[in-house]
């Protein structure tokens, strides 16, 4: 039986159908089932859901006057505990790009995801580089160069770092995971349009970040 991701978008400043119909392709190839869904109250219903990966390709949270915007501004207490409480018993949250965009506003999803997004330059090429300590999400896959928007965020000491880059001097985490209860998150910082979704080194690191979050799943 296929795994089963639910993806989560909706929010502003992204082209959410495009990461859709992008990446859709990529996990179904890797034997997923994906239900895209923009309905954020989907996440107060997943105890009762076959999912086993949720994706957040979502940026809400902040209030700026988007008139694009296909969701509420925000998750609601109810969205946010909701998918706390499925991962903490046992369910995997894939956090994509400015899903940490969430955490200005919800307490609840910065401590499940283990930081949030603090601001990003005018994108530009950088490489991304994997820490020397293999990691399953990060195995087999060498340094390699993106453009996109390089996102600085604040970050906890419970996230494990697999993947950062260096600018100016300073390094940046690009890829982390932590445990929450019984259950996995792992965050991919890149990814805000087809030049780096189109990446195979990207799409191999979405495809082993859901293989990871899944594989402990009890049943299954």
């Amino acid at each position: 039986m296929n795994k089963h991701i639910l993806l989560i978008l909706g929010g502003t400043w992204h082209d959410f159908d495009g990461f859709t119909a992008a990446m859709q392709p990529v996990f179904e190839d890797a034997g997923y089932r994906v239900t895209p869904t923009y309905d954020l109250d989907v996440l107060t219903r997943l105890d009762r859901s076959d999912y086993d990966v949720t994706l957040l390709y979502t940026c809400v949270g902040e209030v700026r006057d988007d008139p694009d915007a296909k969701t509420a501004p925000g998750f609601s207490e109810a969205q946010a505990i909701g998918l706390f409480e499925w991962v903490r018993g046992g369910g995997g949250l894939l956090a994509a790009h400015a899903a940490t965009v969430a955490g200005q506003s919800s307490p609840v999803i910065r401590t499940l995801i283990g930081g949030v997004f603090v601001t990003h330059p005018p994108a530009f090429a950088f490489t991304v580089y994997p820490l020397y300590r293999e990691h399953p999400i990060t195995a087999g896959i060498e340094a390699f160069t993106v453009r996109d928007e390089l996102y600085v965020q604040a970050y906890d000491a419970t996230v494990e770092v697999h993947a950062i880059t260096i600018d100016r001097g300073v390094a940046y985490p690009m890829v982390w995971s932590r445990s929450e209860g019984r259950g996995r998150v792992a965050h991919i910082a890149l990814g805000h349009g087809p030049e780096v979704w189109n990446l195979p080194p990207y799409q191999r690191l979405m495809r082993q970040a859901a293989d990871w979050l899944s594989e402990h799943r009890e049943g299954k």
